[in-house]
């Protein structure tokens, strides 16, 4: 029997009951996180197979984050340093630019001073009518952030430093798909993906050994975000009541 995203929901709403932790405790962002946290335990594969049929985040009405492009991702790169790098909060209003218009390439064109840039962005975040709250767990969803996530260093390199053009000539070459359609019309980190499992990808419904051990990976990850959620409901709750 399928175990469903409400089975993996109870049971961890059973765990914190075990722990004095009730639901009426949790916040609703936490019983967001822990709902999310239970579809992914029930459909492993749901983020990669959205990123490649090229699903957008919703932030709010008439606003959708794409998964970075190869094309946004270099552009984020080069204009990274004269934004004060990755923990900068400009960086992270750039990061939002590039996430709404990661499919629009004349979106970057002559982006390349900080005033152009911040012009840029300004503009962006005017059409962005949307809580902080919902822009951060937008940002989430198509940033793929996990429990043990950290900001990047300014000084550390990103998958932008990849040699895209090489990657992408080569997935022309294997899947037909022409190369400037990997740089903007797929997120870099699928083209990754298809970069270096492309065979493998093609037969993740097929029951083979290998797909097998990535659908269990797959899994292993999602049960440990779902464990990591219930505990930072719990030490949140067991802090509160302690003063």
């Amino acid at each position: 029997m399928k175990i469903t995203a409400q089975m993996h929901f109870a049971k961890a709403l059973q765990q914190l009951r075990r722990q004095g932790v009730e639901p009426g405790d949790c916040t609703p962002d936490e019983l967001y996180a822990l709902a999310e946290a239970a579809r992914r335990c029930a459909d492993p594969f749901r983020e990669v197979n959205a990123d490649a049929a090229g699903f957008p985040v919703r932030v709010c009405e008439g606003v959708y984050f794409w998964r970075l492009t190869i094309g946004a991702s270099v552009w984020l790169d080069e204009v990274g340093a004269m934004l004060g790098g990755g923990a900068s909060p400009r960086y992270r209003l750039a990061m939002i630019h590039a996430l709404v218009h990661s499919r629009e390439p004349e979106a970057f064109a002559g982006l390349d001073t900080e005033r152009k840039v911040m012009r840029a962005v300004r503009a962006t975040m005017r059409t962005i009518h949307a809580t902080p709250e919902e822009v951060n767990r937008a940002l989430d969803a198509a940033l793929g952030i996990r429990a043990d996530a950290r900001p990047r260093r300014a000084d550390e390199p990103s998958e932008a430093a990849a040699d895209w053009a090489a990657l992408c000539a080569r997935l022309e070459s294997q899947t037909g798909i022409p190369a400037a359609e990997w740089t903007w019309k797929r997120s870099g980190a699928y083209a990754i993906l298809a970069y270096n499992d492309l065979h493998e990808f093609a037969r993740a419904y097929s029951g083979g050994r290998r797909s097998q051990d990535r659908l269990v990976d797959e899994l292993d990850d999602a049960m440990n975000a779902l464990r990591a959620a219930t505990a930072a409901i719990e030490k949140r709750v067991k802090e509160a009541r302690h003063g």
